[in-house]
């Protein structure tokens, strides 16, 4: 030791001569730094450490250990055992200036870090460990700089609650057995962030609810989780960077980041979710996340939940299939970008009642479920756009209250069957679509099974909005004409009345064919009139009548309001009065009507 030398292979050191050296350890050769090495020896008996205060570095190769060192509260300046195999080691309490490393060890027993402090890296890399009991790494409350277990092998849990570190990466490591799972709530995080890729895996959850990272979290071609579980249990998190969790990345069970704060994007591209818990495939409510959530072509069992969601950069799930009730909640949620779910699939119902998107929400050629119920909820929703062009879905679509800057839509997208769209106080300031009047009616009526006159409106402004009045006045029209059916006979037949006559204001050219009609049928009617050898009607006053016209009698009849002179000179009779009168009652009637539907065309609705 003082010249550099080791212990050789084949060798047998009693753990008391090791402590021995290294508590009293000789003074070093000129010009070398004092440290203890061992290759390939066997450590016998009791290598007791505890609370010792070691300042020569100590590595150790290929040594195998007959007991399990105790480091319980020592201070070490490094220390390296590597190969090595051990019964455990217990290193409560223990403080390293700089390194601890494991590297390719063999642990038959658990590895107790718990309030630890390494100034350096634990590294853990190739190292197993195959506990006795269900633990196989317990660190809680401990403060590293870095932990480094690629390609490790754990037949247990670990505990890392409340843990303090730089960095935890974990690729190609496998955590494994009956008690296999990362438990790691409160845990603080560095830049560091937190890796377990390149064919990581974990027989159960990784917990890091509450957790602090100011580094990442990458899953990349992972496979974690247990069925019926949470695979991945994030709640409430403050994650400074991304989640990434693609390509080819397998959970058997949920991902649940409920509550979290994510400065980066939630990326789930190429994820297969399967078997979840409770919480459904992937549960955000209430999450805030800065740089958006991407999940396209993604296959997952059970529902996403995204209620009252905070996401900033959009929500895409183009592609993305949602299997065994998978639905699409984000009830309350805002996003700041569009919610693409174009050519997605959902075994369940898409929810977006009350939510806010300040970009489009676009669903060209998506499915949804729900053929006994509602496919899609939208009560509430505002949009800058709806792009509605999905596989016409089974069950019912609520547009009650929506709001949206343009929609843009087509006919065949639309549930044909009476009740299965709701469209009250849905509004839009802009169509593009592919539908006709006709068919634009046709679709008010389905959607509106109890005439509500707000659709009707609605589309009204919009066409005038376009220049197409003519449209718009037919739409009032059958907005009108719904009504009438709906209150009682009298109010129905003057209903029929105003639509025969004027098209309730809209069409005045059948108000004008109608005074036609009956000014020609009226004319030569009465100028067949006969008073005696004299053609006409008999004057009241012989002495005072103007010269018969029979179109200027019937004319005056007409017209109520403005007296020509000529009805009120001649005295019907027979046939001729009950003509005179049908003619009169007529006038009346187109007055009124005119005048009713005059006043309703120029007020604006």
């Amino acid at each position: 030791m003082r010249d550099g030398e080791c212990f050789e292979d084949d060798a047998t050191v009693r753990g008391r001569v090791i402590r021995h050296l290294l508590l009293s350890p000789p003074p070093p050769a000129d010009g070398r730094m004092p440290q203890l090495r061992a290759r390939g020896v066997r450590i016998s008996g009791e290598l007791d450490l505890s609370c010792a205060d070691i300042t020569v570095p100590v590595r150790m190769q290929d040594c195998v250990f007959d007991t399990t060192p105790a480091l319980q509260h020592a201070r070490l300046s490094r220390i390296q055992l590597v190969g090595c195999a051990l019964p455990g080691l217990s290193a409560e309490g223990m403080a390293i200036d700089g390194d601890m490393r494991l590297h390719s060890c063999h642990l038959a027993g658990e590895l107790n870090l718990v309030g630890a402090k390494i100034g350096g890296v634990l590294d853990l890399r190739f190292t197993k460990i195959t506990p006795t009991g269900r633990i196989a790494i317990d660190a809680e409350n401990a403060d590293i700089g870095g932990i480094e277990a690629r390609g490790s092998r754990c037949e247990g849990c670990w505990y890392l609650n409340s843990t303090t570190t730089g960095g935890v990466f974990l690729d190609e490591a496998q955590i494994l057995g009956e008690h296999a799972f990362i438990q790691a709530p409160q845990m603080t995080i560095g830049n560091g962030g937190f890796y377990a890729r390149n064919g990581f895996r974990c027989g159960g959850s990784i917990n890091l609810a509450y957790s602090t990272l100011g580094g990442p979290i990458a899953f990349g071609n992972a496979t974690l989780g247990k069925a019926g579980d949470r695979a991945f249990i994030g709640i409430g998190i403050r994650l400074t960077g991304d989640l990434h969790a693609s390509p080819g990345s397998v959970f058997e069970g949920s991902i649940d980041l409920a509550g979290a704060e994510i400065s980066g994007t939630v990326n789930l591209n190429e994820a297969h979710l399967t078997s979840p818990g409770a919480e459904g495939a992937v549960r955000l409510s209430r999450t805030t996340v800065q740089g958006g959530l991407v999940m396209r072509s993604a296959r997952l069992s059970g529902p996403v939940d995204l209620t009252m969601a905070r996401i900033t950069g959009g929500v895409d799930l183009t592609g993305t299939e949602l299997h065994d009730h998978g639905s699409l909640i984000a009830v309350g949620a805002s996003i700041t970008g569009d919610l693409d779910l174009r050519n997605s699939t959902l075994s369940g119902r898409l929810n977006v009642s009350s939510a806010v998107l300040q970009g489009d929400l676009r669903l060209g050629g998506a499915a949804f479920g729900q053929a006994d119920g509602v496919s899609l909820r939208a009560s509430g929703m505002s949009a800058r756009r709806l792009e509605f062009s999905p596989t016409r879905p089974p069950g019912r679509v609520e547009f009650d209250h929506a709001a949206v800057a343009v929609l843009a839509d087509r006919q065949a997208s639309w549930p044909a069957s009476s009740g299965q769209v709701t469209l009250d106080q849905f509004t839009y300031q802009s169509l593009v679509s592919d539908m006709s009047v006709r068919e634009r009616l046709a679709w008010l009526a389905t959607g509106t099974p109890h005439a509500e006159p707000g659709p009707y409106n609605q589309l009204t402004a919009c066409l005038r909005a376009a220049g197409l009045e003519r449209e718009a006045g037919r739409v009032l029209r059958e907005k009108l004409r719904r009504t009438a059916r709906t209150r009682g006979r009298i109010w129905q037949l003057w209903g029929l009345l105003q639509d025969l006559t004027v098209g309730y204001g809209y069409q005045p050219g059948r108000a004008v064919a109608g005074v036609l009609c009956l000014l020609l049928a009226g004319t030569l009617f009465f100028s067949r009139a006969t008073c005696g050898p004299a053609a006409g009607l008999c004057p009241i006053k012989a002495d005072e009548h103007p010269a018969w016209d029979p179109f200027m009698y019937c004319l005056d009849l007409l017209v109520p309001l403005i007296s020509l002179g000529h009805d009120t000179a001649w005295d019907p009779t027979g046939w001729s009065k009950t003509v005179a009168l049908v003619l009169i009652v007529a006038g009346w009637v187109l007055v009124t009507t005119v005048a009713a539907a005059a006043a309703r065309a120029l007020t604006p609705p």
